[in-house]
């Protein structure tokens, strides 16, 4: 951990910058934000550690949706196209299945998600990389294990960043914000060596939340704070039980089926008319069903588990380490109470313009 004069000669800058970043939040030692919540990213809690799900976990499932539809009719021309010898034809149809099948593979094999792990007990942070099949087996294997990899880095080179970006949904394009590590090649330095995303990001131009991560994770990996507290919530992941995801977006059935009752007949009207679009809603859910099935858990070694304290905290743990974290605090009247401080350093604006 460094110490406070040190984190006074942390640069301002860093080389190369990130061309999507809006701000270079201050050292680890120093405070970022009045308010630290992992704003629903974390997948797993140890004593010790912190699991943020990466952002392409909420994906699963997408690819496959397109390959499955596409692989009955990729089959019917393949057919179709050797008993009437249209050659030409058949090679499209060729590539349109082989397709096909990379699109059921990518969702098929491999691992649920890529996470981050926070380790304070030895002051890493490993990052979970699926590094995916041999090129030969590409659109034809689809089941078995994949390859991958765990890269280790120190917590003493870790800086953090906000960065901004616009993602694209059909025709309409929304910015969302994240939160980045960037790691120096010493402590204190200014070099880059590598980014990676910390956890999913936020919607709607939201730059405080990457903020209050960090400070979460900041006071986690410093003893400054407790790993779990009322105001957090784990991953909320779905298509991971059958019968909810059978249900999916069917307010009748699924898990706001008990409010929407209640809401009167004009409620019951709309569920009954979504069931007309029960098949969809139904193959969109049972194909993320599948592939959470199918895919693995990330497989971390067995000396960093054992060097994070235990294993991960059940839900009645969680509830239990917050509470006693709410309980040690001071209350509102008590003459000891810190001042809620400002958060004048939320955001430190980077000086330095991206190259190009």
């Amino acid at each position: 951990m460094e110490s406070d004069e040190q984190a006074g000669a942390f640069p301002d800058d860093l080389n190369p910058p990130n061309g999507q970043a809006v701000g270079l939040l201050p050292a680890a030692s120093v405070q970022s934000s009045h308010r630290a919540n992992t704003g629903g990213g974390v997948v797993r809690v140890y004593p010790d550690g912190l699991a943020f799900v990466d952002q392409l976990g909420a994906m699963r499932g997408y690819l496959s949706s397109f390959g499955l539809l596409a692989l009955p009719l990729a089959i019917a021309m393949l057919i179709m196209g050797i008993s009437n010898g249209w050659w030409l034809p058949l090679i499209m149809v060729v590539i349109l299945l082989w397709l096909a099948l990379l699109f059921i593979q990518v969702d098929w094999v491999g691992f649920r998600y890529e996470p981050v792990l926070l380790n304070r007990a030895l002051g890493k942070v490993y990052v979970f990389k699926a590094m995916g099949l041999p090129w030969w087996q590409w659109g034809w294997k689809l089941w078995g294990n994949s390859r991958y990899e765990i890269d280790t880095y120190d917590w003493s080179c870790v800086r953090a960043e906000v960065v901004e970006f616009t993602i694209f949904t059909g025709q309409i394009s929304r910015r969302e914000s994240g939160l980045v590590f960037a790691i120096t090649d010493v402590p204190g330095g200014r070099d880059v060596v590598q980014r990676f995303g910390v956890g999913p990001s936020f919607g709607y131009g939201d730059l405080e939340s990457p903020v209050q991560r960090w400070e979460h994770i900041r006071r986690f990996m410093r003893y400054e704070g407790a790993a779990w507290t009322l105001m957090d919530s784990l991953y909320e992941d779905w298509g991971v039980a059958f019968w909810p995801s059978f249900w999916l977006l069917q307010p009748l059935f699924d898990d706001r089926a008990v409010a929407w009752r209640r809401k009167g007949i004009l409620a019951w009207m709309a569920g009954v008319g979504m069931l007309f679009f029960l098949p969809f809603t139904a193959y969109m859910g049972l194909v993320r069903y599948l592939s959470y099935r199918l895919k693995r858990e990330p497989v971390w070694g067995r000396d960093i588990l054992a060097s994070l304290g235990g294993p991960a905290l059940t839900h009645e743990q969680l509830s239990a380490l917050a509470l006693t974290d709410a309980k040690g605090k001071p209350s509102k009247g008590s003459k000891h109470r810190r001042r809620r401080q400002k958060s004048h350093l939320m955001l430190e604006r980077e000086r330095c313009t991206p190259a190009g």
